[in-house]
């Protein structure tokens, strides 16, 4: 994949929304690891692919305690760092802020080119030494002001963020009283209680003075700081004055105001002082750090930092004047802080740092979904299609569907297919391949979404290797989803039983647990989200056995086709990323684990024989129950765990009567009495693969 962004913060401040602005001006669609958040929300509202990490404290440390914590933290954010950049493989990592560079460093040799967005000032000497450490083995350090780079001490780059023109634009002043805006999170370092004191003391000149705050608070210490806030808002000199309007759009607060005010001492640039002079709005900002960058005085006042009597002063000027100096401001905005500008500079630092490479259209590959309601699913796959591979064709069979799943993939260009009743994963599955006419299938969830063009590469690998591909498979988390599997009953599902994955020595794990590999290897059977094979096998395998309506075809599938001599390989050099939005888990009100487990042990039994599924239900059984206890000891609840045992043990007592005597692999077609119940109903109107117990 092309570039991938780290950020620390999951919320949506100036420098997470200058992340968004570098990310949406790149020709590839990039990846934003960052924690669940409203800058998670604007990215994928924007189209680009997000996986998201654990939240972490905001707060500055303030004790011993929470010095050693954010050390804990920065640690626990290099491990899952290390796990995404394995899995991903980025051309260019992109560590946004001081704490995902610092994290960055726990990547070690094997490691894509870094490069450093350094948006903040030094907080002190020891951060101040790790920090310029960290930059050094960066392989490129941007910054966003002169005052930001100069700190470092090493060779940065500066890129002055850019404002969105449009977005931002003139608009007559409001009538009425004049608003004085305060923009920006509540935390101590902006200052806000120096602004109130400013507009108090502005008050004595301009007695229908008004002020607005528009800032959310960040952790507890931007909670008590609100509090105080409000305390001080209601004190004779400010009654009636202040209002606190919480997380605002910055161009209609903007627009509803004659002034920008900013109090913060050392500012590192001011994104929000830029969009100010784009909105022609008159600044007052302190005459330090990077307001100096971007305001001067045919658009703003600066005062000294700290004197709020001289700021009250400016504040009183910069009202009287606001339609000169506003109009000034845009033109200084155009002229200065063009986002056109500020994005054409990111993509030639990034180009610097990517290794030159042909681009994979992805002609010979036709992509082959299967929708029942999965219309909020779909856009995402057909996006990430059209923009990593856009010369593959993608078939959408809609198998039944409610909603608008069909003229959804109609308009984005797709072929579709229409069932007018559910027909089942397989038989749609098998009418879409039926139609392909690329020399390469992809069987894919609707609810999958393409990181890059990495499955491109495995169409070329199919010219000479019949097989089964599977590629990584993330999930929204990051984590990897355990797609790749051994044989049902072996001694790999032993240790896995044992031992979790997550506690097993590397070596282990990486044998146990196919899924893990950072190397092409063989595996028995890989999950259905998404399979790549020649359009022929694909055919010739069925590719899904047409009497099995939903659940374990896939396991089925791999099965069939080992004993038919075709292989199945994970390939960990190609990704997707899996949001498990399945329409099934909705209808079913959670995980049908007593239909998962009947049909596994029923695909078990008819292709490795009554022994075998046993064994395969004893492991699970070991599985779950090993999981119960742990969770037990760790104080955690076990309630999934405990249904999922609950199903393996029903399925096993149900589908065998009680009698394990063996019937070794014969065609579903011998065994009818065996299969009579397959087409037993669910409750969501679907017909489910439920086989009724063998005598």
């Amino acid at each position: 994949m092309a570039v991938l962004f780290v950020s620390y913060s999951g919320v949506l401040g100036g420098a997470e929304r200058l992340l968004l602005d570098a990310a949406c001006g790149l020709e590839e669609t990039p990846t934003v690891a960052c924690p669940e958040g409203a800058l998670a929300s604007r990215a994928r509202e924007a189209g680009v692919h997000v996986l998201t990490l654990r939240e972490r404290p905001l707060e500055l440390r303030s004790s011993p305690r929470q010095t050693v914590a954010a050390a804990l933290h920065l640690a626990a954010l290099g491990a899952e760092l290390r796990s995404v950049v394995a899995s991903l493989r980025p051309e260019v990592l992109l560590a946004w802020g001081m704490r995902a560079a610092l994290a960055s460093t726990a990547l070690g040799r094997r490691r894509p080119p870094i490069m450093f967005q350094h948006n903040d000032l030094l907080p002190g000497p020891a951060i101040g030494r790790a920090l310029r450490a960290a930059a050094r083995r960066a392989d490129l350090v941007v910054a966003l002001s002169e005052c930001a780079a100069q700190e470092l001490g090493t060779d940065v780059k500066v890129i002055h963020p850019g404002v969105d023109l449009e977005r931002f634009r003139p608009a007559p002043l409001p009538a009425g009283p004049p608003q004085v805006l305060v923009l920006g999170a509540i935390v101590g370092w902006k200052r806000p209680d120096m602004a109130l004191d400013v507009v108090a003391l502005a008050a004595r000149q301009r007695p229908d003075l008004r002020v607005r705050l528009a800032g959310a608070p960040i952790g507890a210490d931007g909670e008590r700081l609100l509090a105080m806030l409000r305390r001080r808002a209601d004190q004779p000199d400010l009654a009636g004055r202040v209002e606190f309007s919480g997380q605002s759009d910055s161009a209609s607060a903007l627009e509803h105001a004659h002034v920008l005010l900013h109090c913060a001492d050392n500012e590192p640039f001011g994104l929000v002082l830029a969009e100010a002079l784009a909105s022609a709005r008159p600044v007052v900002a302190p005459a330090a750090c990077g307001p100096l960058e971007i305001v001067d005085e045919s658009c703003g006042r600066l005062y000294p930092p700290r004197d709020s009597e001289a700021a009250a002063g400016a504040l009183v000027e910069a009202v009287d004047r606001a339609g000169e100096l506003g109009a000034a401001g845009r033109a200084r905005a155009e002229r200065v802080f063009p986002l056109d500008g500020f994005r054409r500079r990111y993509r030639e630092a990034i180009a610097g740092l990517r290794t030159p490479r042909k681009a994979s259209a992805g002609a010979d590959i036709a992509f082959v979904t299967v929708t029942h309601d999965s219309e909020a699913d779909l856009a995402g796959l057909l996006s990430s299609v059209a923009c990593h591979l856009p010369g593959a064709r993608v078939i959408v069979v809609d198998s039944g569907s409610s909603d608008g799943s069909a003229e959804l993939a109609r308009s984005r260009g797709a072929t579709v297919i229409e069932f007018e009743e559910n027909v089942g994963f397989g038989r749609a599955s098998n009418a879409g391949v039926a139609v392909a006419t690329e020399p390469v299938t992809v069987l894919v969830n609707p609810d999958v979404e393409l990181l890059d063009g990495s499955l491109a590469p495995l169409a070329l690998e199919l010219v000479e290797h019949d097989r089964v591909l599977a590629p990584i498979v993330l999930l929204p988390d990051g984590s990897r989803q355990d797609a790749a599997q051994h044989e049902p009953g072996t001694a790999a599902a032993l240790a896995i039983a044992l031992v979790p994955p997550a506690l097993m020595p590397g070596p282990l794990r990486r044998a146990a647990c196919p899924w893990t590999a950072d190397r092409p290897r063989r595996v028995a059977w890989a999950v259905g989200c998404c399979l790549v094979a020649r359009t022929a096998t694909m055919r010739r395998l069925g590719p899904f056995d047409e009497r099995i309506f939903m659940y374990a075809e896939d396991l089925e599938l791999g099965l069939r086709a080992a004993d038919a001599g075709v292989e199945t390989w994970f390939r960990p050099d190609a990704r997707v990323l899996h949001h498990r939005a399945t329409s099934s888990g909705r209808v079913f009100g959670g995980e049908p684990f007593d239909l998962l487990a009947r049909q596994r042990h029923a695909v078990v039994r008819d292709r490795r024989g009554s022994a075998r599924a046993l064994l395969d239900d004893l492991l699970q059984a070991l599985t779950f129950a090993d999981r119960i206890a742990l969770k037990r000891l760790a104080r955690r609840d076990a309630q999934r765990e405990r249904a999922q045992l609950r199903a393996v043990r029903s399925a096993a007592r149900r589908l065998t009567g009680g009698r394990w005597q063996s019937t070794r692999a014969r065609p579903f077609a011998t065994r009818s009495a065996a299969w009579s119940g397959w087409r037993a109903r669910c409750r969501f109107g679907c017909r489910a693969f439920v086989p009724t117990a063998t005598a």
